[in-house]
């Protein structure tokens, strides 16, 4: 069983596009038998995507850090609840227990956790696939911020590929999948000595 953790906003929307595509997450998520991994609000598209998630049958993490239990309810029927002191504490929980990222449309604290995920694959903490379902060309506008990063010197073009985009789940969902299948074969295969 994999464990798929979704960045995603806590804010209501009024996008009718949006909301369909949480939804669809949430039953895409459970006919392949991830498990997700979340921020652990009751509200906006993260509530709908852990919601979506349990009535369809399937399991959900929320981790969440002591100063928004007030500000963020939590959704009351988490498989597994978890409270960390810091916000840095629920990124780096976050990080440790997901086996795959993605990333749906959010705000700046949503992008403030999907920079400091990229940033770690970049540098080697880790190497999960991490991609970005660009619901109605939500991102657009950052990856061409991204491209002029690049254009600029400050990022390589390595290490401004490491997200894969679609504006299509499945598919989306099916190489982040065989990444990380080709990833741990090769981890089980090193650690058996085979090359």
């Amino acid at each position: 069983m994999k464990f798929l953790c979704v960045y995603l906003g806590s804010a209501a929307t009024n996008d009718k596009n949006f909301k369909d595509s949480v939804v669809l997450l949430g039953k895409e998520i459970v006919a392949l038998g991830f498990t997700l991994v979340y921020g652990g609000s009751s509200l906006g598209m993260m509530g709908l995507l852990a919601s979506t998630v349990q009535k369809n049958g399937g399991k959900v993490i929320g981790v969440m850090a002591r100063q928004l239990l007030e500000k963020e309810k939590p959704l009351e029927t988490l498989d597994e609840f978890l409270i960390v002191d810091s916000m840095q504490e629920r990124k780096k929980l976050l990080q440790q227990k997901a086996d795959m990222f993605l990333v749906m449309p959010g705000g700046i604290g949503t992008l403030e956790e999907v920079f400091e995920t990229w940033n770690a694959i970049k540098i080697g903490i880790f190497d999960k696939p991490i991609g970005f379902l660009n619901v109605n060309g939500y991102f657009d506008g950052l990856f061409a911020f991204i491209n002029t990063c690049e254009k600029n010197g400050f990022l390589s073009s390595s290490h401004a590929q490491i997200p894969m985009v679609s504006q299509k789940l499945r598919p989306l969902l099916n190489k982040m999948s065989e990444y990380y299948y080709e990833d741990h074969a090769y981890k089980q295969e090193n650690s058996l000595g085979i090359t």
